[in-house]
């Protein structure tokens, strides 16, 4: 309540000032011809309504009723009726007042007519200056404020849509590491308190550090440690693993959660589909804000990309998007297939990223 008293307040020591600019700039104007500034301060006072009422009839009932809306017809129509009116108004407030009270001794050459078309045109100019230029700044301040309103919506619509995207991986990376420990669980395995302990690690991650908007890459590659440690369980002897990773700045920010679906990528369509001998590579190096990430895996003479392009993959999908959203123009993604081996290559400019 008391924040919409200071804006009525503010508003209307604005409107004051506005108008007090009008009355200065053309006492000043009008008056250095002859140096009657007094009399053409009085002669603004006198005529003031007539520019008065037309500023705010068009400010606060026809651009917002008809040309924010863009009724053009009404508002043009409308206008111009308003336009004669108070051109017709001031014009014979003109001839009828201000002629005999500051031009008495030139009576012998007023106009024959107080509708001289001349002078009425001149009126209807005089009138519209202010209009005109309140319109101006109305106008500015109602795109600008717009364009503020727009960029708000679409700021909240990419982070709902973001947050949307992270809360799609959540139970996705759940569901494959369930299964994981299911499976060593059917076996009896002693591996599988091992298993359950690194879920609880990603529980941890997920729920408190993932609420952040970007965290360290250094945290980023501990958690796909912790990965690659949940499935050397679960694969054992069968797969082969090699990681790699070089960062000169500890400090560099990456979104949550944005490589992982990589790695599991490389495991459900490379490990999960060759009996043995599987292997994965994983490297990822960061030099002077330049981010190279690259999993490469095995795969199985029949199989093709088409499952790293399928839209049933809800991990790839979302990082897709992801990467549009944080990365714009700032991000290349590769996927390259050899006869028997994936490749995905990933680059990304973190610089300008801030929290």
């Amino acid at each position: 309540m008391i924040d919409k008293i200071l804006n009525t307040k503010n508003r209307i020591s604005y409107h004051i000032l506005f108008w007090l600019g009008y009355i200065l700039f053309y006492t000043v104007f009008w008056g250095s011809y002859e140096g009657n500034y007094w009399d053409q301060f009085l002669q603004l006072l006198f005529l003031l309504p007539w520019k008065i009422i037309p500023t705010y009839i068009t400010l606060y009932y026809l651009m917002p009723k008809y040309l924010y809306l863009k009724k053009m017809g009404a508002y043009i129509v409308l206008s111009v009726i308003l336009a004669i009116s108070m051109a017709l108004i001031d014009r014979y407030m003109t001839w009828s007042y201000l002629y005999p009270w500051f031009y008495a001794d030139e009576v012998d050459h007023w106009d024959h007519s107080v509708w001289y078309f001349p002078k009425i045109l001149n009126s209807l100019i005089r009138v519209y200056t202010p209009v005109f230029v309140a319109m101006a700044i109305k106008l500015q301040r109602f795109y600008y404020q717009k364009d503020q309103i727009n960029k708000a919506l679409e700021k909240e619509k990419i982070e709902t849509e973001l947050k949307f995207l992270k809360a799609q991986i959540h139970p996705h990376f759940l569901f494959n590491t369930l299964n994981s420990i299911y499976s060593l669980s059917l076996k009896k395995s002693t591996k599988t308190p091992d298993s359950v302990l690194g879920l609880s690690k990603f529980l941890d991650y997920m729920l408190y550090e993932c609420n952040d908007k970007f965290i360290t890459v250094e945290r980023e590659w501990e958690q796909l440690m912790n990965l690659v440690e949940l499935e050397k369980l679960r694969y054992g002897d069968k797969l082969t693993i090699s990681t790699k990773l070089k960062d000169d700045n500890q400090e560099s920010l990456i979104p949550p959660l944005l490589l992982l679906p990589f790695v599991e990528n490389a495991f459900k369509h490379g490990a999960d589909n060759l009996i043995s001998d599987s292997w994965i590579n994983i490297d990822l190096r960061l030099k002077d804000q330049q981010l190279l990430f690259m999993v490469e895996n095995s795969k199985a003479p029949v199989q093709t990309n088409e499952v790293l392009d399928s839209d049933k993959n809800i991990g790839l999908k979302n990082v897709r998007r992801r990467l549009e959203l944080f990365f714009p123009d700032k991000h290349e993604l590769k996927i390259l297939e050899e006869p028997d081996s994936f490749l995905v290559k990933l680059e990304i400019d973190l610089s300008g990223i801030s929290t």
